[in-house]
Parts: C-alpha cells; structure tokens; sequence
C-alpha cells in the first residue's frame, strides 16, 4: 500500500463517516488473510459504493472502474489510487479487445496476493435486491485462477442502504462467506460456457447471502417498508432479515432540521443542488452531495473563519464554523 493510497483511503474513511449517520460492519472476520481476493459487492449507489468498500475493507484494493471516468486530466490520480479501466460494449465494440490487457494485469495483482473489486451486476441500480450479473467476475476468476498457484477467493459484500439518496443515513456493510474459485476450475477447463454458469451461479448465492433483500419477489415493496425504517438501524443482519412483514404500516421518519442546516450553509447547498438538478439518475445524487460537500462545506467554512476573523476577531470565527459544522451533521434527529 502506497502512502498516497493510504493517505486518500483514512481520509475517505473520516468524511464517510461524517456523511452517513451509522456505518455497520459484519462478518469482517469472513475476510481470508494472505490469499488473492476477488471482491464483488453489489451496485446501488454509483461511485459511493467503491468508497464504502475500499475504506472500510482492510486490504488495499484495486478497483476495475467503467473506462469512460478516465479523462486525460483524471487518469494519474486514478492510477495512483488503483483504478483499472474496463471496457463495455457500449464504449464500442472495438475497445473491447483492450479488456484482455486489463485483465493480464489483474493477473499480475492476484500473484502478488492483491485484491481486485469489480460490480458483478455490469451496471448500478437503486433497488435493494442482485440483479442479473454479467460473466465479467466469472471470467475473471476462472481465467486468473487458471494462472497462478495460490487460491484465488472470492469475497462477496452486500451494501445494505437505509435510504440510498439522504445524508445522515445508516448503510450496513456485510462482508459474506469466502468462495475457493479453484472448486470451479475444472469444469471450466473441461468446458468454458458451462464452467462460467457455474461460477457466475455462485458468486450471485454468494452476494445474495450479504444482502437483507436478495431477490425481487411479490412481496418486495412491503419488505422494502417495513425493513428500513430509523428504528430499525440498531438491529443486526440476521434480525433485520427476520423482521415481521406485519409492521409495514408502522413507517416512521426522521424528524428533520434541514433547514437550519441549508440556513447556516446557503452557499454548498446552493452547489448540491445545482448539481443534482443537472443529473436525472437519481442513483448518482449521493454520490453528488457527497462528492461536491466534500469541497464546498470546507471550502464554505475556511472563507467565514478567515472574513470574521478579520473583521471581529478569531474566538468568535471559532464560533461562527462550529455553529455551521454542528448545525449540518445534526441536520436529521430522532
């Protein structure tokens, strides 16, 4: 792990923190030591998703990261922080054949022992259950397991989001059962298309077994209700799993101060907002608050200190950006 890697991850750790009202982690234990590591966990809410990952997981990660973020400007800040391009068809058939060099370094990664993240579902949504996945991840594992000596695993996390949308919400990491890729081996040398079933077949059980709702079934919307509600975000994995769908009608809501909040914050509420009425996937509008808060309150909080400072002294500057700071991350209470 690099000083810079390390440097950016407690730092995405720490605002993380302050974004979201609870971070919960389970099954962290499940984590293999000293084993290459593909991890796969589920895809709701862009970009936020790999940050959740990457700083509470205590293994430094590598990232396969969809090509079209790898701006000219962007790209030595990515590569600094492990990201890997990867391509899809809709960046053009033509592009995809630059997949195999992708993949010849992730090779590389694995005998080193690293650990590679990649979204086994291709794409993001905002439901709570797995989707479909792709043979992305299964062509990965099998094809590197395929290379090197040590036992590749698979690492299956589900990110269980209270609300995917609001700040000062509670998510609950689930770190799932380690899966040996090389029990999957020699089916897919024998036979390459039934070997991929095979293994896609079991990264999905396994990202289904961290998730509290892992399938869209006719009673969905009521479990979505009754499950995450705020008085439920104390509860264990396995008690949020066994709650009683007749609590339904029971929805309770954060009593929000919100206001006091864009009140005593005008100007980085101003640019969320501006932002987001720019972006109609509303899977990326966390991921935008958090993103553009990650800038502007600090940004927001530095000019009052420094104008007030100068102007009626540094005590009650102090003051002034506590007040704000307080006001924002006590923005939502019970």
């Amino acid at each position: 792990m690099t000083a810079f890697y390390a440097f950016v991850r407690i730092f995405i750790k720490l605002m993380l923190r302050l974004y979201f009202r609870k971070i919960r982690i389970e099954g962290i234990e499940n984590i293999p030591e000293g084993k290459p590591l593909l991890v796969t966990p589920n895809h709701q809410n862009a970009l936020i998703d790999a940050l959740l990952v990457g700083a509470f997981t205590p293994v430094p990660l590598h990232y396969l990261t969809r090509s079209d973020v790898f701006k000219p400007w962007l790209k030595p800040l990515l590569h600094r922080v492990n990201m890997m391009p990867i391509y899809r068809i809709r960046d053009g058939y033509s592009k995809l054949s630059l997949n195999d060099q992708v993949f010849a370094e992730c090779k590389e990664v694995f005998k080193n022992k690293g650990s590679i993240l990649i979204f086994a579902e291709g794409n993001h949504g905002k439901e709570y259950f797995l989707r479909p996945l792709t043979k992305g991840a299964a062509r990965l594992a099998l094809q590197s397991q395929a290379e090197i000596e040590d036992d590749l695993m698979l690492l299956p996390i589900g990110l269980n989001f209270f609300s995917h949308q609001k700040p000062q919400s509670t998510v609950l990491i689930k770190y799932g059962e380690p899966v040996s890729i090389k029990k999957y081996l020699s089916v897919y040398q024998e036979n390459q298309a039934k070997g991929l079933i095979n293994m896609r077949d079991a990264i999905s059980e396994g990202m289904k077994q961290t998730l509290i709702i892992p399938d869209q079934k006719g009673d969905y919307e009521k479990r979505k209700k009754a499950i995450f509600q705020e008085r439920h975000e104390d509860l264990s994995f396995h008690e949020l799993k066994k709650i009683d769908l007749a609590g339904v009608g029971l929805t309770d809501h954060r009593v929000s101060n919100h206001w006091l909040a864009k009140i005593l914050n005008p100007l980085p509420f101003l640019m969320i907002q501006r932002v987001i009425r720019k972006e109609e996937d509303v899977v990326f509008h966390s991921t935008l608050k958090f993103g553009v808060g990650l800038f502007a309150f600090p940004v927001w909080w530095a000019l009052i200190f420094l104008l007030l400072s100068l102007s009626v002294g540094i005590n009650i500057a102090t003051l002034a950006v506590l007040v704000m700071v307080t006001g924002l991350f006590y923005s939502y209470q019970r």
